[in-house]
């Protein structure tokens, strides 16, 4: 076998080593860089036996780094002793608390031939999967249930219902974690023994017993200001409540609180301390005082910009409401740090605070930035069920001219069509925290019963309303030409048109991973509504809801739920409405039983012509498999109506399956199979689907 470089060890492994019942695996490890002896570096032969839980090339994967550093020095030994501590910690942090690693070393002889072969055989004995048995005692305030939420815990079998492994480190950080939430709950008092651990070698069953001493709750009796920082702040006094809950946080939000009203009021540097006392009749109630200095009243002298190579100062100075003369405004400051590190320019921004030369109660400021590269060449490839093969180029200009603008040139290809769109964002546009885009494109994409040809534009503005929270409203025109329909409707209207409209979406994001999300919700609105006022050649209003919730059931398994139901109501009869703006229903990220588009109405020939109102639903358990290898079971339902006037969740059409999702940086590969418990005439029995992104 010929010498690996550092990367392509690993690789060869993974692909040799998938089984993790193979015992034995040969990797050869070859150092890019000589030793510190000067010598060119040797090739290092590994191979390992006696795993069963593991496969080789995870455990190889785990030393690779030592067998490296022996491939750069073959007398090192200690190299190869510290990999087999790596190996034990591997199989001990998966269940295997008895785990054993020794090794075979042959080093080099003296006066062999250079370079020699390292030979090192890695001996592993597992031992048994331990599981455990938590047991909490004394716990009255807070239930078991609530607790073991802190615990992380590594779950065993099918879709992890198997049982916990054990893993020791994971039980004492347990206890460490257990300590800092009674702390965090005002319990000062509370205590947490160490935990108690007996494990049965016959069952493999580690029962593990931690005793809990709660306390009571210490309380905040009184808080108080001390009468210099009182008489600085005046009206502007924060209020605190007594009798809540005295934590390190309550008592840090007050000094907080205190110290940016006097930054507010144009103390740059005021001295705030919180001084804490316990209650000499009762040791669970506390006194609080904020005792310090509000310091001189500050103006500005000078403002300047350093850091920016790129960016325009003005563009940066813009962001800050303070000018030379001003008095000093610490919130203001804030909000200027924060608006610029939402532009997405700087990896780092700061305002460093410096007495003037001539007067020391006068501040010059400076905005030290540091630049985020501002241009990004994007390659896309992937794969749909529908549009097969699929690619794309975009590039992007984060700082037009210095300016704080964008400029994106984006184009798409599939074996269904092309696209290209040109658009110019600002993030900050005329300093309220909005977005505005112009963007114009040109599409053309074959639909299963149309093709679909247009050019034209859309102007938007979006605007954070609170964290997840996003409205944007906007206006697009597009010139629907050159287009064919695939149906037999006589109706040429039905693919040829104007599109003018205006429309409002909001949109509410509390998951917690865009790519990859493992709790949360989201949900979509829009509106649209297209008239001759705004250009368009058709009437017609559409309105589309889209709701979906991640619920972990446990750690890396997740229920998620959707529902969507969208509708349009034609203003001059059902027949005028064009095909592009119907709903229609079916493929991979749909009801995926059925092909695209093709769940709902069909002409005589069986090609679908979409309606005016769709449903939508579905249910989806996400659970992992083998490293990064997630498997699904998933159900869902849907139907579409030709006359929204008769909405009804009536003849619905039904998916259930199984998939399997590699995830990568890029999202999850999906390998879906559907099929459908009832299929129509002419539906199929089952469908296949292969795609990039999540169903929903």
């Amino acid at each position: 076998m010929s010498p690996l470089r550092r990367g392509h060890g690993p690789i060869l492994a993974a692909l040799l080593g998938l089984c993790p019942a193979c015992s034995v695996l040969v990797a050869d490890h070859l150092a890019e860089s000589p030793g510190p002896s000067g010598r060119p570096p040797v090739a290092v032969h590994a191979t390992v036996g006696g795993n069963q839980a593991f496969g080789t090339a995870a455990l190889l994967r785990r030393i690779q780094d030592y067998l490296y550093d022996l491939s750069r020095d073959p007398t090192r030994e200690a190299a190869v002793f510290d990999a087999t501590f790596e190996i034990e910690d591997l199989c001990r942090g998966a269940g295997h608390p008895f785990a054993k690693c020794s090794y075979r070393y042959t080093p080099p002889a003296d006066g062999a031939a250079w370079p020699p072969v390292v030979h090192v055989e890695f001996l592993v004995e597992e031992g048994p999967l331990v599981t455990v048995q938590m047991s909490l005692s004394g716990n009255l305030a807070h239930p078991t249930a609530e607790l073991l939420t802190l615990w992380s815990r590594r779950r065993l079998g099918a879709l992890q219902l198997g049982g916990t492994a054990f893993v020791a480190a994971d039980v004492h950080t347990f206890a460490e974690q257990l300590r800092t939430f009674y702390r965090a709950h005002g319990r000062l008092d509370a205590r947490v023994a160490a935990p108690q651990i007996a494990i049965d070698a016959v069952t493999a069953v580690a029962t593990v017993t931690i005793a809990i001493h709660e306390g009571d709750v210490h309380t905040i009796r009184s808080f108080e200001v001390a009468p210099d920082l009182r008489a600085a702040l005046g009206e502007a006094l924060p209020a605190f409540a007594v009798g809540e809950a005295f934590t390190d946080a309550a008592a840090n939000d007050r000094r907080n609180a205190v110290r940016n009203a006097l930054r507010h009021l144009g103390h740059p540097d005021p001295t705030v301390e919180i001084v804490a006392a316990v209650d000499a009749a009762d040791p669970t109630a506390w006194h609080l005082r904020v005792d310090g200095a509000p310091g001189p009243v500050g103006t500005i002298a000078t403002v300047a910009v350093a850091g920016n190579e790129k960016t325009l100062d003005g563009i940066v100075l813009g962001k800050l409401t303070l000018g030379p003369g001003d008095r000093y405004d610490g919130a203001a400051v804030d909000a200027a740090v924060l608006r610029l590190h939402r532009q997405g320019l700087f990896r780092k921004v700061a305002i460093v605070e410096t007495p003037h030369a001539d007067d020391p109660t006068a501040l010059d400021l400076t905005v030290q930035v540091e630049e985020n590269p501002s241009r990004a060449l994007e390659l896309l490839a992937g794969y749909g069920s529908y549009e097969q093969l699929r690619g794309g180029v975009r590039l992007e200009e984060r700082n037009l001219f210095g300016t704080g603008r964008g400029i994106t040139f984006d184009n798409r290809l599939s074996m269904k069509g092309h696209a290209t769109a040109l658009t110019v964002a600002d993030n900050d546009f005329l300093g309220s925290s909005s977005t505005l885009t112009l963007s114009g494109e040109y599409f053309r994409r074959e639909e299963p019963s149309f093709t679909d040809e247009a050019a034209g534009g859309t102007l938007a503005i979006a605007h954070d309303l609170a964290a997840g929270l996003t409205a944007r409203v906007g206006y697009t025109y597009r010139d629907h030409t050159a287009a064919r329909a695939f149906t037999t409707l006589p109706r040429d209207q039905l693919v040829d048109f104007v599109e003018g409209k205006v429309f409002f979406e909001l949109r509410n994001d509390r998951r917690d991973n865009l790519l990859f999300p493992q709790s949360g919700h989201t949900e979509f609105l829009a509106f649209e509504r297209l008239a001759p006022m705004f250009g368009a050649s058709v009437e017609l209003d559409r309105l589309a809801l889209r709701a979906a919730v991640h619920i972990p059931l446990w750690p890396s398994v997740q229920l998620v739920l959707r529902s969507e139901q969208s509708a349009l109501w034609p203003h001059e009869g059902s027949a005028l409405v064009p095909l592009q703006e119907r709903w229609f229903s079916g493929g991979e990220r749909s009801v995926r039983s059925y092909r695209e588009a093709q769940l709902g109405p069909q002409d005589d020939e069986g090609r679908p012509v979409g309606g005016e109102y769709a449903n939508l639903f579905g249910a989806e358990l996400r659970f992992p498999l083998w490293a990064s290898l997630e498997g699904g079971v998933f159900a869902d339902a849907g139907n579409v109506g030709s006359d929204v006037s008769a909405f009804s969740f009536d003849a619905m059409g039904y998916g259930l399956g199984v998939g399997l999702r590699l995830l990568l940086p890029i999202g999850p590969v999906r390998l879906d199979t559907a099929w459908n418990p009832d299929p129509m005439p002419g539906d199929r029995d089952h469908v296949i689907h292969l795609s990039v992104g999540y169903a929903f």
